[in-house]
This record gives C-alpha cells, sequence and structure tokens, in this order.
C-alpha cells in the first residue's frame, strides 16, 4: 500500500523553494509565433463573435497526452543530449505546463479533481494529466454557449496578435482554434530537474524593433532569439461589477494566471474586460507580481510551489517502492534496464493524494509506441 501526500496549506508554510528562472531549450510549431505590437491601458470596442460562425474547433475527442513534447524530444535527442539517468535522484520530469500550475494550485482548490499518470521509462518521469469522470463528462455534454466562451479567448487573441512583427492583427478570418506555438522549458525545482511545454501567446515589440527568428539558421539560433524575447500572455475576463466577483477572481483566477505565467518567465498579462454579449471593452495590464499582492487573503505562492516540490518527491518515493517490489532494491540503481513502471495518482478535494490501485498504461498508453521504440537510441 503506498502513503498518501496530504494537501492542507498550512503543511506547505515556508519559504519558497528554489526555483530557477526556466531556460529556453526549444519550440514547438515555430509557423504560428505570433507578436503583440499593442499594449496598454485602453478602452476598446472589440466583437469576440466576429466570424464564430466559421470558427475552426479542436477536435471534439482531442487527447494529445505528450504527443507534441514526445516527438520534440525524439527530433531534437541528439542536440539536448541529455544523460542517461540511472537513478531516481537524477530522473527528469518531462511534463505540460498545464499539469504544474493544476498540482501546484491544488492546496488552493476546493472543486476539481484530478488524476496524473507518472511513467518511468529510460531514467526518466512522464507526467501526463488524464481526465477524471467529471471532466470527461463536461467535454462530451459541451453547450454551444459553453464552446462559443472557449472561442472567445482564441479571438481576442486574434485582434491582438500578428504574423509578423510590423504588421496589424487581421480578426477579420475566422481563427483556427489548432495553430499553437509552444516553448519547451527546463528548470530546476529545488532537486529536481523538469522540461515542460508551453503554450505561449506572442513575443512583445511594443518597446522595441523585433525581427523574425532566423529560421534558416537551425534551431539552436532560432532558440537563442527566442530566449531573448519578452512574451506576453492575453486573458479574457468579465467585467468585475460587485464584492462577490472579485473576491472570486483574486481567490481563483488570479492563483491560476499567476501560476501560468511564473512558470513561463511572462512578467505581464494584458486582459480584455467583455460583457455578456462578447464585446470587449477596456484592456488592462497586470503586472504578475501585483496578482500577488491583491489576493493574499486567499493564496500564497510559496504554499503553491512548496507542495509542487512535495508531490515531485512523492512521485519519486512511490516510484520506488514500486521498483523494489518488482525488481529488488538494486533496481534503483539501474534505471536503464528497467522496463516501463507507471502509477496513477488521484486527488479529490478534501482528500489526500493517493496511488490508484491495478492500474495498467497497457490500459490507457501515454507514450506512444513510435517514441518509446526509438528514443534512447542516439549515441551519447
Amino acid at each position: 500500500m503506498q502513503p498518501e501526500l496530504h494537501v492542507s496549506p498550512n503543511i506547505y508554510m515556508r519559504p519558497f523553494p528554489r526555483f530557477d528562472r526556466p531556460t529556453v531549450i526549444g519550440y514547438i510549431g515555430l509557423e504560428n509565433l505570433k507578436y503583440a505590437r499593442r499594449i496598454s491601458n485602453d478602452r476598446v470596442c472589440l466583437d469576440l463573435n466576429l466570424h464564430i460562425d466559421k470558427v475552426i474547433r479542436k477536435p471534439d475527442d482531442l487527447d494529445v497526452k505528450l504527443k507534441d513534447l514526445t516527438q520534440f524530444l525524439l527530433e531534437h535527442e541528439r542536440r539536448l543530449n541529455f544523460p542517461l539517468e540511472t537513478s531516481l535522484d537524477n530522473a527528469k520530469f518531462f511534463c505540460y505546463r498545464g499539469l504544474m500550475t493544476c498540482v501546484a494550485c491544488t492546496p488552493y482548490e476546493n472543486q476539481e479533481p484530478w488524476k496524473i499518470v507518472a511513467i518511468l521509462f529510460k531514467g526518466n518521469i512522464y507526467l501526463c494529466a488524464r481526465d477524471t469522470a467529471e471532466k470527461l463528462h463536461r467535454k462530451l455534454n459541451m453547450t454551444e454557449r459553453d464552446k462559443q466562451f472557449t472561442s472567445w479567448g482564441y479571438k481576442f487573441e486574434q485582434y491582438l496578435l500578428s504574423d509578423e512583427p510590423d504588421s496589424e492583427p487581421n480578426p477579420d478570418v475566422p481563427v483556427d482554434e489548432n495553430e499553437e506555438f509552444s516553448l519547451v522549458f527546463t528548470t530546476k525545482l529545488n532537486g529536481h530537474t523538469i522540461v515542460y511545454g508551453a503554450e505561449m501567446d506572442g513575443i512583445r515589440c511594443d518597446k522595441e524593433a523585433v525581427a523574425k527568428p532566423p529560421a534558416e539558421l537551425g534551431p539552436e539560433a532560432i532558440v537563442n532569439y527566442l530566449s531573448t524575447k519578452e512574451f506576453i500572455e492575453l486573458k479574457t475576463n468579465r467585467h468585475i461589477e460587485n464584492n462577490r466577483q472579485e473576491t472570486s477572481f483574486r481567490r481563483f483566477k488570479s492563483k491560476k494566471w499567476w501560476c501560468q505565467s511564473f512558470l513561463a518567465g511572462v512578467d505581464t498579462i494584458l486582459c480584455g474586460y467583455r460583457n455578456d454579449d462578447g464585446i470587449v471593452e477596456e484592456l488592462k495590464t497586470w503586472q504578475i507580481k501585483d496578482l500577488i499582492k491583491i489576493s493574499q487573503r486567499f493564496w500564497n505562492p510559496d504554499v503553491c510551489f512548496n507542495f509542487l516540490d512535495t508531490f515531485l518527491i512523492y512521485v519519486k518515493r512511490c516510484l520506488a517502492r514500486e521498483i523494489k517490489k518488482k525488481h529488488g532494491e538494486k533496481a534503483l540503481n539501474n534505471l536503464q534496464e528497467l522496463p516501463m513502471i507507471s502509477l496513477m495518482f488521484e486527488w479529490t478535494p478534501g482528500m489526500s493524494v493517493q496511488v490508484a490501485q491495478n492500474y495498467s498504461h497497457h490500459d490507457d498508453p501515454v507514450l506512444m509506441p513510435w517514441f518509446t521504440d526509438n528514443y534512447g537510441k542516439v549515441a551519447k
């Protein structure tokens, strides 16, 4: 029986853990890179319903698992040249930023349960969020209004972002919600090395002239280019008109906004405040440090990142117990020779994090054969 991980915020009320500013090591979907030319506090009138009847939505059954990230790792294996780790202490974590945000916010979450699969493969740990029954139910029963809310966020980005650093945005075309640009970061959180993908909205080019990335010079030059650019996060929010809405924003949304941006090294958020009809009437910039100031009564970033650190320790400990049980103590220092090992971690508000019984990656494969059959073959 695996131990449980307690979640209560007061357990994690200690100084912020050591966290290195994320370093860019790659990118996914360079053709979809966008630029933000005008960033200001302003009164506007942006109709988020423009061409909404022609929007190209993501497939309803979309289950990306770790496809984009593992494809990136495979394509750039020789360039990245990650060492072959043999012990869990040095195992890298591979995941998406959304999963890290979800885990970090857990001590203050009171509605959304989660499931996370951890897979130990060739000395590294892959973390992937899986749909809970509640989330699956919502996916299958999305109303037209739900889809509209989702599309409004994408349309807002189209009003603010352009395809070229020196061109204007063009909202007069339907949005393709499948177009994404992501950065791949690495960072250290205390003793953990984490490699993660994060979808990015756009490069700021309101402060100085920005050129396009030197695509013809190859990945290293592009990574160097992206590392020197300041990105901005775009959000939409309903107008805040009363104390209840203000409290809700400070307690819930500000936490997620801060965590997402902090993990991607983003300092500024541009929010479009809209009415119920999908008309953005005001633009307001937020510095992410100010989100902490207005929300001190409701959440604490120290707690969020101490819990994230503790969760990663917990994952390693649970995997270690599993290895010892199935392969013996000596196997802990010979990870490269082990078959794939997977555990499912589950959490429900008000409960502790637990390891699901009888989970098998054969029933729900997260790492695809095209990855597992080929990754790790590059000579070190």
